[in-house]
């Protein structure tokens, strides 16, 4: 339900606890698109597990 992109920024930035900053030079992309990914990759798991049931 993630793209390999969305993935990577929350890996790097849940997981591996890194700054937004951090996260985008470790990938090598701007600071936007990593606030940008790790936005629509949230978005994106809530709306799947809402499918699912599962409530907050």
């Amino acid at each position: 339900y993630l793209t390999p992109a969305h993935r990577e920024v929350l890996v790097e930035t849940y997981f591996k606890g890194r700054t937004v900053n951090e996260a985008a030079e470790t990938l090598g992309i701007p600071s936007g698109t990593v606030r940008s990914r790790v936005f629509y990759a949230l978005r994106s798991m809530k709306l799947a597990l809402q499918e699912r049931g599962v409530t907050a």
